[in-house]
């Protein structure tokens, strides 16, 4: 089984790869490593990957927008999700200290769950990396005590850094949610809560008329998020997640309906 996710070992993508198919044997996963989200997500359209794990919420910033916007127009399906803890510690070389540092690399998600610590060391500027366990490799190999990484437990261990500050984060029940993402045409698309995409046609009461049609359904809102369309301007596409255990009509006549009331739709995610 070819299960893909962003970054290097010690990645919380890893962790959450390693935490969901904890119960399939090792020798059967074959985890594979991407650099970028885009990539990612096209190795499971083209059925390059049996699944992906891909994170597209946190608890403290909220949606995971680059992620997210990736899943537009693309024959994949999440088929399942994992709420991650996310707890960033603060990793150095040996030797170093919190007092001599200068500047401290990570992702930029890390970095804005971790704001106070910044404005508790303003002597200390937070740069930009592409990935969390990247970001603790590189520290490893430039050998510098001025220069650390907020990464996870497993990354700093795996590159023998040594701990500087531990659940640095803001937000101490900081939580990542990860989707399990695979090609549509081998998901089984079961369960409870359904997140969707759709665009709206362009005239007044248009994105009403699909929350009412949830509405009329019993179905229970649980988010809405707008987001830009691509190559047009100032016009957006929303995501919504909604509870349709208690819908009074079943999922296909839900899709007709809606199929009739927007421009666009798109099925994300079903699963319990």
């Amino acid at each position: 089984m070819r299960i893909g996710y962003q970054g290097v070992p010690g990645a919380y993508s890893e962790m959450a790869l390693q935490k969901y198919f904890s119960e399939i044997a090792s020798n059967q996963i074959e985890a594979i490593e991407y650099d970028k989200f885009s990539t990612l997500i096209q190795a499971v359209a083209n059925k390059a990957l049996d699944y992906a794990v891909v994170p597209i919420e946190n608890s403290t910033t909220g949606l995971i927008s680059r992620t997210m916007d990736l899943f537009r127009y693309q024959p994949i399906t999440a088929v399942g999700e994992l709420l991650q803890p996310v707890q960033h510690v603060l990793w150095g070389i040996k030797g170093s200290q919190v007092e001599q540092l200068k500047v401290v690399y990570s992702h930029p998600e890390a970095l804005a769950q971790s704001q106070n610590f910044f404005e508790q060391h303003p002597f200390i500027s937070s740069q930009a990396f592409e990935d969390t366990a990247k970001a603790a490799q590189w520290v490893a190999q430039q050998n510098d005590p001025t220069i650390a990484a907020l990464a996870s437990q497993r990354a700093g261990e795996l590159y023998d850094l040594i701990p500087l500050k531990e659940a640095i984060q803001t937000e101490q029940t900081n939580t990542t949610r990860f989707f399990i993402i695979r090609h549509q045409e081998f998901a089984n698309q079961d369960g409870n809560r359904l997140i969707a995409y759709f665009e709206t046609r362009h005239q007044p009461g248009a994105l009403l008329k699909i929350l009412q049609t949830f509405d009329l359904f019993n179905c229970n809102l649980e988010g809405l998020n707008a987001r830009p369309i691509p190559g047009q301007p100032f016009s957006y596409g929303f995501f919504i997640e909604v509870n349709i255990e208690h819908a009074k009509a079943s999922l296909s006549l839900l899709k007709e309906v809606l199929n009739q009331a927007a421009e666009y739709v798109q099925l994300i995610g079903r699963f319990d």
